[in-house]
């Protein structure tokens, strides 16, 4: 195997073990994925034309020798995690890891994956299985390759190639830079599916897969050694300072360009010494390294019920490079090179351990199954997604279609806000001066605020267009309707108030660090919906301490593994200095517009302490949502309909 792919190998495992740990300035280690797809196209379309060139070529034997490669690692990493998972995972965890499992083993997690990526969903860093998807995408090709290679005439091969790659990048493209939303699947929209699936992602493939085919079919491509370690500077400055905040797009063309740049020719241009045998050397375990990586700190998250501390995640990389030496030597390598026995029996052993793999989350099932039938809480239920009336009213749907998301056709109270405006509804159907005349018209998300949007790693400029053009159209729908004469609203207000490197979307810019932006066009909006005579209440969001209550809740009455914390419980002092920005953003806002504020401390907090459960039910979903039974306890207290007869009086 030549020198430098082994050391890209281990770039790209590096990039991408260092970006999960988040303790190094690697914002872009997610690259090193795309790194493995440019050399995973390069090596397999190798093979294949290798053999077929020598009349060897047969489809059992690559899918054997394919297997024999990459399954038993697999299956080692998947029962190892599974039989974890019986510490760490949850009741409604569960679930959802076992569709993880079976599209791991199936080779589909990639189809899986964004059906439970959904704002409500447990965070993406709580899956154990996330990371196989791009395992999963590789196999599609590894199974797509081989036929068009065995049945196309070799002088159309690269033609094919290149066609198949420009149309792919072309559709990438499109996908990412012009999103939409499939109408049956609403929380799935097209960037979503373009990070996740095979044609959006092929062109990467396909470029290791074209330089394989040129390599082959003509004279060798001498690329300067200069040309070369260029490319390298351009794909680790990328790593660690990512240009584009869209993925896959301008940083993924540039690394795929700048992978195929290395690979092509011969392996010369980069020196034997230290630094690159050491990195190399973790190259030959990338593969095993990229498994057992993500399970750890899967299930690091989940025991410390968010943030992990830093000595940890050095542990765990450590940890990561010891467990991937071992299951190199001893799964990889014994299983590829050491195992004589013939093609049928390979297969009755794969198949077996497949069948081991499927069936070991069963007793996890088969309890939870039991301990629901028998009266047991029912913990999944008190971690339903709150979406308020309807699933369709959590997407913005009631300014375009406010049928489902009303409870009168003349409403006289509005709910505006993002999904801590949604957690009130089932609350607010149990107060009866509320309950059969009120509106929601909420976008997860999406803070009431005109003119500006949060954006981050997960909502990027185009989302924020999209939130600020929904705003927009509320705030309309509310000053020009009849009926409504107050408006509940409600969010976090986090990405809009706290202090620090906050991103906020105004006037077609990004704008870091300014949260008065975010204040004065809160004063703005609420001014102006009272010059139209509207009343208006603003709830703050529950106090909470950054850590997962309502799963830390779960935790503790299951005996599940809890790190870092005595109680799910928090103090007053610890809740004002997590939220302190948030706080003092409400208060500025209050006073500069006397708005009425419903302060949800003064319900769930004493002076020292604030409450997480009532009569041993969680009142949190997560870490800041109220839990259905949660809103059914609370907001009934807060009396509005009391509330707005005071304010008209």
């Amino acid at each position: 195997m030549r020198h430098d792919i082994q050391f890209l190998r281990g770039f790209a495992v590096l990039s991408v073990l260092f970006y999960h740990a988040d303790i190094f300035p690697v914002m872009g280690g997610y690259l090193g994925v795309d790194v493995f797809f440019v050399i995973s196209g390069y090596l397999i379309t190798t093979i294949i034309l290798r053999d077929l060139d020598e009349g060897e070529f047969r489809f059992s034997k690559f899918y054997l020798r394919r297997a024999k490669r990459l399954l038993p690692a697999a299956y080692s990493t998947l029962i190892f995690t599974t039989l974890l998972g019986y510490l760490f995972l949850t009741t409604g965890q569960w679930s959802d890891y076992v569709e993880q499992l079976i599209g791991a083993v199936t080779f589909t997690a990639n189809l899986v994956l964004p059906f439970q990526t959904g704002y409500f969903d447990n965070a993406a860093e709580s899956k154990p299985l996330l990371h196989v998807w791009s395992l999963s995408l590789e196999e599609q090709y590894y199974l797509v390759a081989p036929l068009v290679l065995f049945v196309i005439k070799p002088k159309w091969q690269g033609s094919i190639f290149l066609i198949a790659l420009i149309l792919s990048l072309v559709v990438c493209v499109i996908f990412v830079t012009a999103p939409f939303t499939y109408w049956r699947f609403p929380t799935i929209d097209s960037k979503t599916m373009a990070f996740f699936l095979l044609p959006t992602r092929a062109w990467e493939l396909l470029a290791g897969s074209l330089l394989a085919w040129v390599a082959r079919r003509s004279s060798p491509l001498n690329v300067p050694r200069i040309i070369k370690f260029s490319a390298l500077l351009l794909a680790s400055v990328i790593v660690l300072y990512p240009v584009d905040d869209v993925h896959p797009r301008g940083d993924a063309f540039l690394v795929v360009l700048a992978t195929a740049v290395m690979l092509a020719g011969t392996g010369e241009w980069l020196a034997k010494n230290l630094v690159t045998n050491i990195v190399a050397k973790i190259g030959d375990w990338s593969y095993s390294l990229y498994l057992v990586h993500w399970p750890l700190f899967a299930f690091a998250h989940n025991a410390y019920l968010g943030e992990v501390p830093g000595y940890v995640k050095l542990f765990l990389i450590l940890a990561s490079i010891l467990l991937s030496y071992w299951q190199y030597e001893y799964v990889e390598q014994r299983f590829r090179f050491g195992w004589k026995a013939n093609q049928r029996r390979t297969f009755q052993w794969l198949a077996a351990a497949s069948l081991i793999v499927v069936l070991l989350p069963v007793p996890a099932l088969i309890a939870q199954y039991v301990r629901n039938e028998a009266g047991v809480q029912d913990f999944n239920y008190l971690r339903l997604p709150n979406h308020g009336l309807s699933e369709q009213c959590a997407n913005g749907q009631a300014v375009v279609k406010p049928e489902p998301c009303m409870t009168s056709s003349n409403p006289k109270f509005a709910v505006w806000g993002d999904s801590y405006a949604m957690h009130l509804v089932p609350g607010l159907m149990l107060d009866p001066k509320i309950k059969d005349s009120f509106i929601q018209i909420t976008k997860s998300a999406c803070a009431p605020i005109l003119g500006v949007a949060s954006i981050d790693s997960n909502y990027d400029k185009t989302w924020a267009k999209g939130c600020l053009e929904f705003n927009e159209q509320a705030f309309r729908f509310i000053r020009d309707s009849e009926s409504i004469t107050d408006v509940i609203i409600s969010s976090p207000f986090g990405g809009y108030f706290d202090y620090g490197e906050l991103r906020l979307f105004y006037e077609e810019t990004e704008i870091v660090g300014d949260r008065s932006i975010a204040i004065n066009q809160m004063v703005t909006m609420i001014n102006s919906l009272r010059n139209s005579g509207k009343r208006l209440i603003l709830v703050t969001p529950p106090p909470k301490s950054g850590f997962n209550i309502g799963e830390c809740w779960e935790r503790k009455e299951t005996g599940l593994v809890v790190l870092g914390r005595s109680g799910c419980g928090f103090s007053l002092e610890e809740y004002h200095s997590f939220q302190r920005g948030v706080i003092k953003g409400i208060n500025e806002v209050q006073h500069r517009t006397n708005v009425d504020v419903v302060n949800l401390e003064d319900f769930l907090c004493s002076k020292e302490d604030c409450m997480t459960t009532i009569n041993k039910t969680s009142i949190y979903r997560d870490g800041g949502h109220l839990s259905i039974s949660g809103s059914e306890w609370l907001v009934p207290k807060i009396n509005f309909g009391r509330l707005v007869e005071r304010t008209s009086e």
